[in-house]
């Protein structure tokens, strides 16, 4: 062991000594207040002593008693095994002091009916039951009552309509005008709803079949039984479901004579919709634009403005104004146009080429839209001057509907038109 050691720790024992002790630099304060000492910090839970324990337990039991036999076996007539089990799990699993210190009634008028005995059918939360044709005893067979039968099931389910309106009985003797009206209303009221139920209308020697045909827990879905209804009650439910007949639609179909299965095949798109704003002596006036196309996609095509002050009303008005002036457009083979086109309107110049089959539609959107509502498959376009999106629709349009047939030409030339097709083709002619 060397010797350097020892006397190495010595002096650096009496060196440390020997020097100053280190003091902190006094910092600067930004409040001219003294600082604060360190407090304790709060639990975020209050502690709770052993004899404020006892009270909350003695209160909790209190206030959630548990369930005595007697309390049982009232619960038992109402729940079935299996819901008596939940309920006591339910007991078990949560600590009544819980319930006592974080259980709070609300009182406000948002309260949500959290309290439910679970013995009825809530109709927003809950689930209807539903019956088969094996619940119902007997023979399932119906017919249609006769005249005789009708009134006697009317009768009857009037009388059980107003027992659920007035549960101790009509009122008898003189009545005022208020009880009067109340009186009269509820037998309209309950004759309405014997006409509409079913039980008038069908009999049938099994009452319970015949009860199920007016039973909310049959579905109408069933195949076994199916929910029966009278004509009365169809012809309701057609004329609710039918839609207002728009006067300019009636008018339109009676100039065109159409019906409503082919006005509803034709193809209608607005292509173009802006706001106008006209200055008048009374200000500003808004309205809005539209520009719409239709077409039948064989043959027919139109082109409609609507302007109005309601945006639905323009719109309309653009789709009847297109439908009423769809002109024929010719085909080449139904499918392109007549050699190559030309058409100018304002500063718009609208070229469209006839392209062989297979060729497809390769122009712009508006162009390609107007050839698809016309039915042509094979086309290309070009837009070499102004873009403007009316005069190009207007443009195209133009050119389609008042293409020069060859006919036509051959008729103006004192020239015979003969199909070469035929010859060059070897008669395959597409």
């Amino acid at each position: 062991m060397s010797v350097c050691r020892p006397a190495r720790c010595l002096f650096a024992r009496a060196t440390a000594s020997a020097l100053p002790t280190w003091t902190a630099t006094p910092q600067r304060t930004f409040s001219s207040s003294a600082v604060r000492e360190a407090r304790r910090r709060r639990p975020h839970y209050p502690s709770v002593k052993a004899e404020e324990l006892q009270q909350l337990n003695e209160l909790a039991a209190t206030e959630f008693p548990q369930y005595d036999s007697s309390e049982i076996s009232l619960l038992e007539k109402q729940y079935t095994p299996t819901q008596i089990a939940a309920i006591k799990a339910a007991e078990a699993a949560i600590d009544p002091r819980d319930l006592h210190l974080q259980g709070a009634q609300r009182t406000d008028a948002w309260r949500m009916p959290y309290e439910d005995d679970l013995a009825g059918v809530d109709p927003v939360t809950d689930w209807r039951p539903r019956l088969s044709a094996r619940d119902i005893p007997g023979k399932l067979t119906v017919r249609e009552a006769n005249e005789y039968e009708r009134n006697a099931n009317m009768a009857r389910v009037a009388t059980e309509q107003l027992a659920k309106l007035y549960p101790d009985g009509i009122p008898e003797g003189q009545l005022d005008e208020v009880e009067g009206k109340k009186l009269q209303s509820a037998m309209e009221a309950a004759l309405t709803q014997a006409a509409l139920d079913p039980r008038a209308t069908w009999t049938s020697s099994n009452q319970a079949a015949l009860d199920s045909l007016a039973d909310p827990r049959h579905s109408a879905v069933n195949p076994d039984l199916p929910r029966l209804t009278n004509r009365m009650a169809r012809q309701t439910r057609m004329l609710s479901a039918q839609e207002q007949d728009d006067p300019r639609e009636k008018s339109l179909l009676q100039s065109m004579g159409w019906d409503k299965d082919k006005l509803r095949k034709i193809r209608t798109k607005t292509l173009v919709s802006h706001g106008v704003t006209n200055q008048t002596r009374m200000g500003k006036i808004r309205s809005f634009y539209y520009l719409t196309i239709a077409g039948n996609s064989d043959g027919l095509l139109g082109v409609g403005e609507g302007k109005s002050v309601e945006p639905d009303e323009g719109r309309k008005q653009s789709v009847m104004a297109a439908i009423r002036n769809m002109k024929p457009v010719p085909r080449y083979e139904n499918r392109t146009i007549f050699g190559d086109l030309e058409h100018k309107v304002g500063a718009t110049k609208v070229q469209l080429f006839a392209r062989p089959p297979g060729f497809g539609l390769r122009t712009q959107h508006l162009i390609f839209e107007l050839a698809r509502a016309a039915g042509l498959q094979d086309l290309s376009a070009k837009t070499p001057r102004s873009r403007n999106k009316m005069n190009v629709i207007k443009a195209t349009w133009e050119a389609l509907t008042e293409q020069k047939l060859p006919d036509e030409i051959a008729r103006a030339r004192g020239k015979k038109l003969v199909d070469v097709r035929k010859v060059y083709y070897g008669g395959s002619v597409h």
